[in-house]
C-alpha cells in the first residue's frame, strides 16, 4: 500500500470516506453475487446467512421494553445496510442469470 494514502479515517474528508465505503460495498456485492451464483453448497448458503444477520435480535427478557440508545441505532443501521447489500446482490444475480 502506498504510504501517502495511509492516514487516520478521522483525518479524511467526508467525500473520501464515502467514496471508500461505496467502493468496498460494490466490491462486496460483486463477490457475494458471484459466490452465491456458483453451483456449490457453501455458495448457496451465503444469502440465507446474510438474511439472518439482517434480522434484529435484542435478546431482551421483556418483550414490551422500548429499546433506545446509540447501540440500538448502530444495530438498526447495520441491519439496513445488510438489507441493501442483499438487494444489490439479488439484482446482480438476476443480471448474471440473463
Amino acid at each position: 500500500m502506498r504510504s501517502d494514502w495511509v492516514c487516520a479515517m478521522s483525518e479524511l474528508p467526508n467525500q473520501e470516506i464515502e467514496g471508500r465505503l461505496i467502493a468496498q460495498r460494490e466490491t462486496l456485492v460483486l463477490l457475494l453475487a458471484h459466490l452465491s451464483h456458483l453451483d456449490f453448497g457453501s455458495g448457496r448458503k451465503i444469502i440465507p446467512q446474510l438474511e439472518t444477520l439482517a434480522d434484529f435480535q435484542d435478546f431482551q427478557e421483556d418483550p414490551g421494553a422500548v429499546l433506545s440508545g446509540p447501540s440500538v441505532a448502530v444495530e438498526a443501521a447495520k441491519m439496513r445496510e445488510i438489507r441493501l447489500i442483499l438487494q444489490d446482490v439479488q439484482a446482480r444475480l438476476d443480471r448474471l442469470k440473463e
